[in-house]
């Protein structure tokens, strides 16, 4: 393990201890179980972020890339937007944060694989091309929802507008539970591929000549990674640049094109960036803002360093 990665993971020890026993009662169970599990779904998050965001950019070969172009946060609204119209505000379904959870994760889901089922159809279509159909598709998601709002109770408006903020308001034992297995058995399976990763990040031609299936390998990683940024969005709501912030920050501080280790990296500096964000707004902004304000000004200043260095060059 490199210096770099030691001091990564002894910081976000650091400040997951902080999180949860920061001026806290130990012998309040309340209080310890919330915090609890809003450490746990911190660390689900940052895991599934790390992996979804570190591999896509290596199969699009493009570090300012992330899978939130492919119009997950703009379905995951438009289906709260769906459920509060055909059910109510009243109803049960929508009030249950377990059934929003499987509802959300199984419409975004459904999108990527009928999306890449139907793409991926024509071999001739690269990386790209589903990038521009993920991109428009986005668009009209987010054009679609704003229709909707306009038919939508005033009394209910309340409802929607918490949808498009992330918020760790959303999860319960049972969402972490669904969350933990489906994160679990998708991580485990990928796990094999990660030395095929590092091959792919050479290119499709050097993958091929190397000996990898690489459309299927693609095929494989771009559904692996809908299901995870799906699950991570469903429980806490749309998180837009934290990816983009995570891997520049990865990239700089590793040496190594070995997946295993920046996957590691960039989920550790995940937790670090979630964890410190959540603290801060419970106690010091005293919930004045939600977690996305926080997350998407520092990725956003970082996208737009970023973007201002690439015009320089």
């Amino acid at each position: 393990m490199s210096r770099q990665a030691v001091i990564i993971n002894l910081a976000a020890l650091l400040m997951m201890v902080l999180f949860v026993f920061f001026r806290a009662d130990i012998s309040d169970v309340f209080i310890m179980t919330g915090r609890l599990e809003r450490l746990f779904t911190l660390v689900l998050v940052s895991l599934t972020l790390a992996y979804s965001t570190i591999v896509f950019q290596t199969i699009s070969a493009n570090r300012i890339l992330t899978p939130s172009l492919m119009g997950y946060e703009h379905l995951f609204v438009l289906s709260q937007v769906l459920m509060l119209m055909a059910l109510g505000s009243g109803s049960e379904l929508v009030r249950s944060k377990l059934w929003s959870f499987v509802f959300s994760t199984a419409i975004m889901t459904a999108y990527s694989f009928a999306l890449y089922v139907l793409l991926f159809r024509n071999h001739k279509k690269n990386v790209y091309y589903i990038l521009l159909i993920g991109l428009v598709l986005g668009m009209f998601f987010s054009a679609t929802t704003q229709f909707l709002q306009m038919a939508i109770d005033p009394n209910e408006y309340g409802y929607v507008q918490s949808a498009m903020f992330s918020s760790l308001g959303r999860t319960s034992i049972d969402t972490l539970a669904i969350a933990l297995l489906v994160v679990a058995a998708l991580l485990l399976y990928v796990k094999r591929y990660f030395r095929y990763l590092d091959v792919l990040s050479l290119g499709r031609e050097y993958a091929l000549g190397l000996g990898v299936d690489y459309d299927d390998l693609v095929r494989k990683q771009l559904l692996a990674i809908s299901v995870l940024v799906s699950v991570s969005t469903a429980l806490v709501g749309p998180i837009t640049f934290v990816g983009i912030f995570v891997s520049g920050i990865t990239y700089r501080l590793s040496a190594t094109a070995s997946h295993a280790r920046t996957i590691g990296l960039a989920a550790g500096i995940a937790l670090i960036l979630m964890t410190g964000a959540q603290f801060a707004i419970e106690h010091i902004l005293n919930y004045r803002h939600s977690l996305s304000v926080l997350i998407n000004l520092l990725g956003g200043s970082y996208f737009f360093v970023l973007m201002i260095k690439q015009l320089r060059k």
